[in-house]
């Protein structure tokens, strides 16, 4: 026993002197004197992963890298986000061969929504808006209107803006859908108003199943 060690215990007091005296009767080990330099050399690997697991888990080195991992998530999410599957292409591909591009109940509203996509973007494809204010057109009644007045209002809007993209065929219906909102004390929907409640809907939609519906509602809301 080491006399640094007899004092510290004789020091502490509460009885430890009985502690001492033991200490002082008990063998002493004896080992080789190259014991410790092979004990060390077969530390270095275990010792080694210690160390290094140790260094790794401590909180400061952790919270380090759970800040690196968020930093590195937010930057892949802006970088790498996915890009928007609404697109006329997809619109395009929704549109039946009457015309037409949904069978819900909503059916009368996409399709409002759809001519005014396929009239403001340059990109669409005449064929399909023809054949989209065609389809609008057949559903008109004999009064000129679309069985309600906002859908009327709405209807007249989409001919309007198919109009202006050079749709002669929207014309004359269009006209009588005026006639038939003035007539019934109706107010003129504008094609902006109209674009503003596509938005309005899209945003209600809330995972909607019809694929015209989505479609046309989220591109015309884009306008």
């Amino acid at each position: 026993m080491s006399a640094d060690l007899e004092h510290d215990l004789l020091e502490a007091g509460d009885g430890l002197s009985d502690v001492v005296a033991a200490l002082r009767r008990a063998p002493q080990a004896r080992v080789q004197e190259d014991f410790a330099a092979r004990v060390l050399a077969r530390l270095p690997r275990a010792g080694g992963f210690v160390r290094f697991r140790s260094r790794w888990l401590s909180p400061p080195v952790l919270f380090a890298a759970a800040a690196s991992f968020v930093a590195m998530c937010a930057f892949v999410s802006l970088v790498f986000r996915p890009v928007s599957t609404f697109s006329v292409a997809r619109l395009a591909a929704c549109q039946r061969t009457d015309g037409s591009f949904s069978s819900s109940s909503a059916a009368p509203y996409v399709q409002a929504f759809a001519v005014t996509v396929l009239a403001r973007d340059p990109s669409s494809d005449r064929a399909a808006l023809d054949l989209a204010v065609d389809a609008l057109v057949r559903t008109q009644d004999a009064a000129g209107g679309w069985g309600n007045a906002a859908l009327s209002a709405r209807n007249v809007a989409a001919l309007a803006q198919a109009e202006t993209a050079g749709v002669a065929r929207a014309r004359t219906p269009r006209r009588r859908g005026l006639r038939y909102l003035r007539t019934h004390g109706i107010g003129e929907l504008s094609p902006s108003e109209l674009i503003r409640e596509a938005g309005e809907a899209f945003s209600r939609l809330d995972g909607s199943r019809d694929a015209g519906l989505v479609c046309s509602t989220a591109l015309a809301g884009r306008l």
